[in-house]
């Protein structure tokens, strides 16, 4: 295990939860120069990084996740778990815990440990090979030739079984370099200003009925991406669960850092609405 400054550095571990190896590319330049299903970056000083997966089967859509974050809500650094799973839109990017430097275990034996790497390395290049065969001539076929020369006959039999002719194309593809971009969420979310999140709470609360409070509440969602902990706010300004819940149920799709969603079950009072809450973000297969 590498020694860190646990007040100053962070350490973020991504692996494949269906064994696909893959690329980790932070702020636009690869960590590994071999593909891994696991692997631990170290030296990490950012709070956050713009990520992306390049895998290394190249029939799998890369996966990019903005401002993954490296430190959590109260800026404590640590080791910070992150998940590849393939869910029924692709491959996601999703959070997995959270551990702290003073209880951090050395990595196994099968994860891949590397230092931040801030030197861009060579592109990845993607080797395809095509192979086409071709057959000429209609199939067995015999040719008799007789000569009659004088007194000497000559016979000449010529059997064609056809021609294969075999060729073999080989393709190389290249990625990598900051200029590459690969964007698979539906669209950019950047998570809502303080300052206007203020403004716009204050505007829900002044609202008399739930009725109105919860179709503003949905207009500020919709035109934003909020966090989690944004989100609970919001859903605890209603008073009855049933309207708590749908907020939430729509809120979800808009959420900056959904892996923090448990932070709205704090909004409800019961436990059953947290159970009907989970079992709907899991229908969504996200």
């Amino acid at each position: 295990m590498s020694t860190l400054n646990f007040s100053q550095e962070s350490r973020l571990t991504i692996f494949s939860e269906d064994g696909e190896p893959f690329y980790l590319f932070l702020n636009s330049i690869r960590q590994n120069e071999a593909p891994a299903v696991n692997i631990a970056v170290d030296y990490l000083t950012n709070e956050y990084y713009d990520t992306k997966i390049v895998f290394a089967n190249e029939a799998i859509n890369p996966v990019e996740k903005k401002y993954l974050m490296t430190v959590d809500v109260d800026g404590n650094r640590g080791e910070f778990v992150y998940k590849i799973k393939n869910s029924k839109k692709g491959h996601k990017l999703k959070f997995f815990s959270f551990t702290p430097f003073q209880a951090i275990s050395p990595p196994t034996n099968n994860v891949s440990v590397v230092q931040y790497n801030a030197v861009p390395l060579p592109p990845i290049q993607f080797t395809t090979q095509t192979t086409t065969t071709t057959t000429s001539g209609g199939g067995d076929q015999l040719h008799v030739g007789v000569n009659a020369h004088g007194t000497n006959v000559g016979v000449g039999i010529h059997v064609n079984s056809g021609v294969s002719t075999t060729t073999t194309q080989t393709t190389t593809t290249t990625f990598g370099g900051t200029t590459d971009v690969v964007v698979l969420e539906e669209a950019d979310c950047y998570a809502m200003y303080e300052t206007d999140f203020n403004q716009a709470l204050t505007a829900i609360k002044s609202k008399t009925f739930s009725d109105s409070k919860l179709t503003l509440a949905k207009q500020v969602t919709k035109g934003n991406c909020l966090t989690a902990a944004q989100i609970a706010q919001i859903t605890s300004l209603f008073d009855f669960e049933s309207t708590k819940l749908e907020y939430a149920k729509f809120a979800y799709s808009f959420c900056y850092n959904p892996e923090n969603y448990w932070k709205v079950n704090n909004a409800f009072e019961f436990e059953s609405t947290i159970d009907e809450l989970n079992e709907y973000i899991e229908s969504l297969g996200y």
